[in-house]
């Protein structure tokens, strides 16, 4: 669970990415207000922060904090396995710098 500060920190990184995905683009969904959302992932239905599409390329993107880097492995293997069994599609995990 992420402190307010740490989580907004968390949503403007991955507004950052979604921005500059869009700028080159890429159609993007992203988990915050304002975007349409990413549909759920694997059988948790785990939504990541960003799923991005350009012509037959993806990505799913995963953003995490400092404090949250550490545990949220389910989550990413979810991600890794599900870009590894659809072709053309990457996971990336991003952690903010810590303030």
């Amino acid at each position: 669970m992420r402190r307010d500060r740490s989580q907004s920190e968390h949503d403007d990184c991955v507004r950052a990415n979604a921005e500059v995905l869009i700028n080159q683009g890429w159609n993007v969904q992203a988990d915050l207000p304002g975007f349409d959302q990413p549909d759920p992932i694997g059988r948790d239905d785990r939504i990541p922060d960003i799923y991005a599409t350009l012509g037959d390329q993806a990505m799913i993107i995963e953003v995490e904090t400092p404090s949250t880097a550490n545990s949220h492995h389910e989550q990413h293997s979810t991600f890794r396995r599900s870009a590894g069994q659809k072709e053309n599609t990457e996971f990336e995990l991003i952690i903010t710098e810590p303030t």
